[in-house]
């Protein structure tokens, strides 16, 4: 994975996560629980962590 700064940077999700239900553990953007796409996208300086269910 590639992360340039100041832009938006997306990665694809391995499929045996996809379509999955996950809960939001730790955020610093607004984010709620929901189900994996293929593919993730953040802004610049934040991060994620997610628990799948």
């Amino acid at each position: 994975m590639r992360i340039s700064t100041g832009k938006k940077h997306s990665a694809k999700l391995p499929e045996k996560y996809q379509g999955k239900d996950y809960q939001v553990l730790l955020i610093n953007y607004d984010a709620e629980n929901g189900k994996l796409t293929d593919e993730i996208t953040l802004a610049p300086y934040e991060a994620l962590a997610i628990k799948i269910k």
